[in-house]
């Protein structure tokens, strides 16, 4: 089976990096053509030069999806480079590592903008064209953690559930117009997001952040960090005709550390 994405338009956020970058490079090997996402210039810069060098098409958009009316902003940037919209992937995420009794507020509502308003609001752009050519994706990366609930990652985990809400909710709204609305749930995957989230971790628990990796590598099935390519090879799947009937599902990339 090949995948081909036929330029279909894609916007991968937090693109710059770990499972948004993975997800940006299969999809524009696909054929795709793919509008880069993230706050950090330089990163994007890297991911579409590797992209061009290998016959893809990318445009960059350097932006702050946690700020008010940026999804709207992306999603015209997109629309106005390639004419269209048919895909998107809300991967940009953000973690914060606190016991729940210490969390500060401003450090909640700063993972709730990114995990959870800003998904909703680019899915809501979004699908303003997907509705209008009756065919579209939206693919959002949450996490195990939104069903497993870690301790001192109630902020994380909680927002991730609350994508998960929505994913359901879209694809009960879009079923019969061609739209298919998933979630992909990861659990330590081998990127810097989840080292520094778990350098953190490491230092509550007072272990150097290669012990307790040692730990989560032993505790699983597989014996293994997941590789965001592994990841980023079911969000493309997801986007192909493969995958038309396949909607409101969260489905676990995790080494077998949740089975459903």
């Amino acid at each position: 089976m090949k995948i081909a994405l036929d330029r279909k338009v894609v916007i991968v956020s937090g693109a710059g990096r770990g499972i948004g970058r993975e997800i940006a490079l299969m999809a524009a090997a696909a054929n795709a053509a793919v509008v880069l996402a993230a706050r950090t210039r330089s990163q994007l810069d890297e991911v579409a030069a590797m992209i061009a060098a290998n016959g893809g098409v990318a445009h960059v958009v350097p932006i702050d999806l946690s700020e008010r009316h940026a999804a709207v902003e992306l999603v015209k940037a997109a629309v106005d480079r390639f004419g269209r919209l048919d895909i998107v992937v809300n991967n940009a995420g953000a973690t914060v590592i606190a016991n729940t009794g210490m969390q500060k507020e401003d450090d909640l509502r700063a993972v709730y903008e990114l995990n959870v308003f800003a998904l909703i609001a680019l899915t809501q752009s979004a699908l303003r064209h997907m509705i209008r050519s009756r065919w579209g994706r939206i693919i959002n990366i949450s996490s195990v953690s939104a069903k497993y609930g870690p301790a001192y990652n109630g902020a994380y985990a909680s927002s991730k559930a609350a994508a998960l809400g929505f994913t359901r909710s879209v694809a009960r709204e879009t079923a019969a117009l061609g739209i298919t609305s998933n979630a992909i749930c990861p659990w330590h995957v081998k990127t810097d997001f989840v080292d520094e989230a778990m350098s953190r971790r490491a230092r509550m628990f007072g272990k150097t952040a290669e012990s307790y990796l040692a730990d989560i590598v032993a505790a699983s099935p597989m014996k293994r960090l997941i590789d965001a390519r592994e990841v980023a090879g079911l969000a493309v799947y997801l986007m192909s005709d493969f995958a038309g009937g396949i909607t409101g599902q969260s489905l676990n990339v995790c080494g077998g550390a949740m089975m459903e």
